[in-house]
C-alpha cells in the first residue's frame, strides 16, 4: 500500500463534505486530499492539501471543471460531500471511471433517485415488504382525504426531496391538511412517527450487494443535524432489522437509513444515498467507514465487521483562524497549495 492515492472532496464547506475530509485525513495509507468547493471560505479547504475553487454543481461548466480537476492532478477517487452532487456525478460516474480510471464513490442513479426522494422511498420500502410510513403527495386531493381516513391526525408534511427536517410541517386537523392541497405541491404527506422512543440513524456499508459494516445509533437532533449519538446492546439489535433492507437497495458503497419505532418496530421515513453527517461519529464508535470504503475501491481490502464499543457523542464546535493571506490567495487565483491554518479546539485550555 506504498502507492499514493489522490483523493478528490467535492462539498467542503458542507457539513457532509467536512466529516468526509476529517475521517481522509486520519485514513490509514499514503494520500494527497483534495478539497473543491465553489466558496474560498468553506472550513474543509482546510483540512487537505490543496483547495480548489470551482462553479457551483447548477452552473454549466460544473462538471467540466471537475474532470479537468481530475484528469490534470490524476485524481484516483471522488467523494462526494453534498446531495445537490449526487444525481450529476452517478450519471458520470462510468465515464470517470473508463476514460480517467477514477472512481466516484457513489451509488447507482436509480438508487440516488429512491433516496432523494421520500415517496419514492416510502414506494421502495412497500414493494419489498418492509414497514414504510404511509404516504400520499399533497398534488392529489383523493389521496389527502385517504390518508386522513386511513391514519387521522396528526401527520407529517415535508418537501419530497428535503433534508435535515426543513420544511416539515405537523398537520393537526383536516382544515390544515386541505391548507397544503396545491396541484404542484412538493410536498409528501405521511405517517406520524413518533418520537417518543427516538430517532435512530443507521449507516451501513454495502459492496456487491452484501452489508459489510453497519452501525445503528440513537440521537438528539438540533436544527436537523445530530448533536448528541448514543450506542449500547439495546441500539445494536436494530441492524438485523436494517442489514436486509440495505442490501436490497443495493447501493454502491455508503448509504444511511434514518428511522423511528412504531407499534414497537423500526420504520424508516429517510435514506441518503451516502455518507451522511454521522459518518465521522462512527468513527468514535469503532468504525472509519471512509478509510474501509477508498481501501476496498482502491486496494483490494475486504471490509471487516467493525469491533464496535458502545458509549455516547457529545458535538461541540471548534474554530479555525485562516490567515487573509492565505484566504486571498485561494479567492484570487482559485487554488491553494497546502492550506495552513490553526485549529483550535472546543476546550482552548492547553
Amino acid at each position: 500500500m506504498s502507492i499514493q492515492k489522490n483523493i478528490l472532496v467535492t462539498g467542503a464547506g458542507a457539513l457532509l463534505g467536512q466529516g468526509i475530509l476529517r475521517l481522509l485525513q486520519i485514513s490509514d495509507f499514503p494520500k494527497r486530499i483534495f478539497t473543491a468547493d465553489p466558496d474560498p471560505r468553506s472550513t474543509g479547504h482546510w483540512l487537505g492539501d490543496y483547495a480548489i475553487t470551482i462553479p457551483k454543481v447548477a452552473h454549466p461548466d460544473f462538471m467540466d471543471a471537475v474532470m479537468k480537476i481530475v484528469e490534470k492532478h490524476k485524481i484516483d477517487a471522488i467523494m462526494v460531500g453534498t446531495d445537490l452532487e449526487l444525481p450529476i456525478f452517478s450519471r458520470y460516474k462510468k465515464e470517470f471511471l473508463e476514460k480517467y480510471n477514477c472512481k466516484v464513490i457513489v451509488s447507482s442513479e436509480e438508487v440516488i433517485t429512491i433516496a432523494n426522494d421520500k415517496f419514492l422511498t416510502a414506494a421502495f420500502l412497500k414493494e419489498n415488504d418492509f414497514p414504510y410510513p404511509f404516504s400520499v403527495m399533497a398534488d392529489d386531493k383523493e389521496k389527502l382525504h385517504e390518508i386522513e381516513q386511513k391514519l387521522g391526525f396528526p401527520l407529517f408534511a415535508k418537501p419530497f426531496d428535503g433534508a435535515r427536517s426543513l420544511g416539515i410541517r405537523k398537520i393537526e386537523n383536516h382544515e390544515e391538511l386541505m391548507e397544503i392541497y396545491h396541484p404542484q405541491s412538493n410536498l409528501v404527506v405521511q405517517q406520524f412517527l413518533s418520537e417518543e422512543d427516538g430517532e435512530y440513524t443507521s449507516g451501513c456499508t454495502v459492496v456487491d450487494g452484501k452489508c459489510k459494516a453497519i452501525v445503528t445509533l440513537k440521537r438528539d437532533l438540533r436544527d436537523g443535524n445530530t448533536y448528541r449519538a448514543y450506542r449500547d446492546d439495546k441500539v445494536a439489535d436494530y441492524d438485523a432489522f436494517i442489514i436486509p433492507i440495505a442490501e436490497k437497495l443495493n447501493p454502491d458503497g455508503p448509504v444511511n437509513f434514518q428511522f423511528r419505532i412504531a407499534n414497537g418496530k423500526p420504520v424508516i421515513f429517510e435514506i441518503n444515498g451516502r455518507f451522511s453527517g454521522t459518518t465521522p461519529l462512527r468513527h468514535f464508535f469503532g468504525y472509519n467507514e471512509v478509510e474501509a470504503i477508498l481501501k476496498y475501491y482502491l486496494f483490494g481490502e475486504d471490509i471487516k465487521t467493525p469491533i464496535l464499543t458502545n458509549g455516547m457523542v457529545f458535538r461541540a464546535w471548534s474554530d479555525i483562524f485562516v490567515s487573509e493571506n492565505e484566504f486571498n490567495t485561494l479567492k484570487n487565483e482559485g487554488s491553494l497549495t497546502a492550506p495552513d491554518a490553526v485549529f483550535y479546539n472546543f476546550c482552548l485550555k492547553k
